[in-house]
């Protein structure tokens, strides 16, 4: 079975938050990067930082789920947000799902942000799963 992920280039980012702005618009028809589904960070003065979902092969969110709402399949891991309770058991286990204020939220391959980048920075990949 072949995994899709998000990849990002490091050294074509340049932190314009792009990708943000089009995530949440994508999934939430707002221009508001704190409900997307890919953060860009500023580490240092010149360094940048991406957190997203990544597809983990044993992703540790599924079973610290306790309403059984993160379910990893064939398209990967995925948040059922109807079942999902917002306890956040999920976050405190992996910093690459996010909140957008009622649910938690994470990367799900759409590639909107793809799409939109100026630098050609983000790319979908695909992994054997083994």
């Amino acid at each position: 079975m072949n995994m899709k992920h998000l990849f990002l280039i490091r050294d074509k980012c340049t932190g314009c938050r792009t990708c943000e702005y089009s995530c949440s618009l994508h999934h939430y028809n707002v221009f508001n990067p704190s409900r997307s589904r890919i953060q860009i960070y500023r580490t240092g003065c010149l360094d940048l930082e991406a957190k997203y979902c990544v597809q983990c092969v044993k992703p540790r969110c599924v079973p610290a789920c306790p309403e059984k709402a993160i379910k990893q399949g064939e398209n990967g891991v995925r948040i059922e947000s109807k079942l999902c309770n917002h306890c956040g058991q999920c976050m405190k286990v992996c910093d690459r799902i996010f909140s957008d204020g009622c649910f938690a939220i994470m990367c799900n391959n759409c590639g909107a942000c793809v799409d939109v980048c100026p630098e050609e920075a983000l790319e979908i990949r695909v992994r054997k799963k083994i």
